[in-house]
């Protein structure tokens, strides 16, 4: 039996694993990208901005909020993963064939706070103010500064690593194909819990896991005929 306490535990662990993966996609975009540090400080500074005032109305938001955050996941998911997948195509592809370097018009996609990623985080903070015996504007706070320092940190290793843009269009390609690829798994893997037996799985579950991998089949032939990979 799992006592509450190691279930908390586990609830922050995971909370916070997901914050650094958001932070992990920004720092890709401000690294990559060569943003000064300057500039990165001030992304830092609007995630940490936009975290604070999410723990600070949390208290004052309905529950009918949080379903509807939930409900529109998936469908944000979707068009942030198109998003990045079409920009990462044409950041590569202007860097391979032309030799333009047109990071710092794309790398918004990866870096600025979007849509997801903020219901994200606003559902984070209320899970965390749900399990901690801590005021809501203290959970927004913490979050914030992670993203801070995570987001600074980790934008500094990647601007040190003198990537390409090809890199980073690569990269763009690959975390909008990850997206798309926990929107398929994910609700299938429930569905496998859910159902009793192997007849109860929801067959489009299957529809949807093939058309992906063919789908990524095809992007790969299609990235190699556009120049997106060399």
């Amino acid at each position: 039996m799992v006592s509450s306490l190691e279930l908390s535990s586990i609830t922050v662990s995971g909370i916070l694993i997901g914050i650094l993966i958001f932070a992990f996609k920004v720092s890709l975009g401000c690294g990559m990208a060569c943003l000064s540090r300057r500039e990165t400080l001030l992304i830092a500074l609007s995630y940490m901005a936009l975290a604070s005032l999410m723990g600070v109305i949390i208290g004052f938001i309905p529950n009918s909020v949080f379903f509807w955050l939930l409900n529109a996941g998936v469908a944000m998911h979707a068009v942030i993963a198109l998003l990045l997948v079409t920009l990462g195509v044409i950041t590569a592809r202007e860097w391979n064939r032309e030799g333009h370097d047109i990071s710092r018009r794309t790398f918004w996609a990866l870096s600025f706070p979007c849509p997801a990623c903020m219901a994200a985080t606003f559902l984070s903070c209320s899970f965390l103010v749900g399990v901690l015996n801590v005021a809501s504007w203290m959970i927004g706070l913490a979050v914030g500064a992670v993203f801070l320092v995570s987001i600074i940190g980790l934008s500094e290793l990647f601007r040190k690593s003198h990537r390409t843009p090809s890199d980073m269009g690569n990269a763009m390609i690959f975390l909008g194909l990850f997206y798309i690829l926990s929107m398929l798994v994910i609700p299938a893997y429930l569905g496998s819990k859910i159902a009793s037996t192997p007849s109860e799985m929801p067959s489009v579950n299957a529809v949807y896991i093939y058309g992906f991998l063919f789908g990524m089949v095809l992007l790969g032939y299609l990235s190699r005929r556009m120049g997106v990979a060399k």
